[in-house]
C-alpha cells in the first residue's frame, strides 16, 4: 500500500526531528508494529503533558509526531482517514 509506505517514511522523518529536539531520545522506532507505535504514542503524549505542566509549553515536533503515529496506526488497521475525508468532502459537494 503506497499510502502506508509514504506515511511510514514521514513518521521516520518526524521521529528523527523529535529526537533531535528532545532532551531524552525515544525508544527505537518499529514502523510495522502497531503495539510499539501505541506505546510510542503514549510516551509522546505523557512527555507532552509533563512538559506543558512544567514549562507551559511543548515541543512543536510532538504534535506532528502524534499525528504521524496515529496516521500509520490507522493505515496498519486498513483505515485511510485521508481517503475517508476526501470521500466525505466529495459527497457533500455533490449534495449541494
Amino acid at each position: 500500500m503506497q499510502r502506508l509506505r509514504e506515511s511510514q517514511q514521514a513518521l521516520t522523518l518526524i521521529y528523527n526531528a523529535y529526537n533531535d529536539a528532545a532532551t531524552k531520545s525515544l525508544a527505537p522506532l518499529d514502523i510495522d508494529d502497531a503495539e510499539v507505535l501505541k506505546k510510542l504514542l503514549d510516551t509522546v503524549m505523557n512527555r507532552e503533558s509533563v512538559s506543558h505542566m512544567q514549562n507551559k509549553k511543548t515541543l512543536k515536533e510532538s504534535t506532528a509526531l502524534r499525528s504521524a503515529i496515529a496516521d500509520v496506526l490507522l493505515l496498519l488497521d486498513h483505515c485511510d482517514i485521508k481517503e475517508i475525508k476526501a470521500n466525505m468532502k466529495k459527497a457533500t459537494s455533490t449534495a449541494v
